[in-house]
């Protein structure tokens, strides 16, 4: 129990993947005053095409998640990632993550441009989208968020 410690001021959730996420941890953030009201969640995506090329859990997953945190624990500051332009990221699906990064409206957001890696996954897939579309599609995002706040 890491709020036993003695002189341990304060917890902070940093890059929790969504999937991680139990009741319990949830209850503890809520509930435990050491723990701050702050999560860095690494969301990457919504579409879920893309987060299934991703291998990460489906966007109904997210939101739920998403929406109980902010409605059980009060004051609950949120922090996520994307990226852009990941391999087959068509212009529909860039759009379903700006109008979700908009609706959503996260406390702090940041957004990376996919760059391939060799021998990853991802720097296999086909249709891998262009530098110079990847770089526009993170500026439109962090536009977007820099409106919000």
């Amino acid at each position: 129990d890491l709020s036993a410690i003695e002189g341990l001021r304060w917890i902070r959730i940093l890059y929790a993947y969504p999937s991680y996420f139990t009741e319990s941890l949830i209850d503890e953030i809520a509930t435990n005053p050491k723990v701050c009201k702050y999560i860095d969640m690494p969301l990457q995506h919504i579409n879920n095409l893309v987060l299934l090329s991703m291998n990460r859990p489906p966007r109904e997953h997210t939101e739920n998640l998403l929406h109980k945190l902010r409605s059980r624990i009060p004051g609950l500051a949120m922090r996520t990632t994307f990226i852009s332009g990941f391999p087959g990221e068509t212009d529909e699906q860039h759009r379903d993550l700006v109008d979700f990064v908009r609706s959503f409206r996260f406390e702090r957001m940041g957004a990376f441009v996919y760059s391939e890696e060799d021998g990853t996954p991802a720097a296999e897939l086909p249709d891998q989208v262009d530098p110079e579309t990847r770089t526009a599609r993170r500026d439109e995002l962090v536009s977007v968020q820099q409106e919000i706040g």
